[in-house]
């Protein structure tokens, strides 16, 4: 999936895809830590998420296996003096712990194996530090990702694995709410994708 990535990296910020991250954004407002909590994005892209929460961020660390998202994202956020990394957290790890919060939105499903990701995160982060998710919710007819050749990821969540996942990986007080809808076009007409939010503590 990187070279999916790599391609589209230079076109990735369209006004629809940075309206989409400002709304969820500020779904995740509620939920964010007090003060500017020093913060992971993980496959963070373009770091669009992070960037649409910047006022109410600490120093901010970008993870994205996509060089090309990296190197987007690195321009994009030298004014916050942010860094941004290309790394695989699957099997590089989270690095530079602890974090205050973990961000991460529709990145969840190109991850194989989402309980050990949980894991990982849990323990990059502070006690009482948040995670805070977006993506897609269950996709039993896997429409959204038809048109990408060599997908292997998750057509979406059911919110009870989710929750099941985040529990036993360590967390506690695990919300969700819903996040709004993402619309593609699907075989000539266009199909809304509903979104979740997840919100967990360490």
């Amino acid at each position: 999936m990187e070279k999916h990535f790599d391609a589209r990296a230079a076109t990735w910020d369209t006004p629809e895809r940075l309206a989409r991250t400002q709304r969820t954004a500020d779904a995740m407002l509620p939920f964010l830590p007090q003060g500017r909590p020093r913060t992971v994005e993980l496959g963070a892209g373009t770091g669009q998420l992070s960037r649409s929460l910047a006022e109410h961020l600490g120093h901010v660390v970008l993870l994205d296996s996509s060089a090309a998202m990296i190197e987007v994202a690195g321009r994009a956020v030298e004014e916050h003096g942010w860094e941004a990394r290309v790394a695989d957290v699957t099997t590089d790890g989270i690095p530079d712990g602890p974090f205050e919060l973990a961000l991460a939105q529709l990145a969840l499903h190109h991850i194989h194996d989402v309980p050990a990701l949980f894991s990982l995160v849990h323990a990059a982060l502070a006690p009482g530090g948040r995670l805070l998710v977006a993506d897609l919710d269950h996709d039993p007819d896997g429409h959204f990702h038809a048109h990408v050749e060599g997908f292997s990821g998750h057509h979406g969540f059911r919110r009870e694995d989710i929750a099941a996942w985040l529990a036993d990986a360590g967390f506690a007080d695990v919300e969700f709410r819903d996040a709004g809808t993402l619309t593609k076009e699907v075989e000539g007409h266009r199909q809304d994708f509903p979104l979740f939010l997840a919100a967990a503590t360490a």
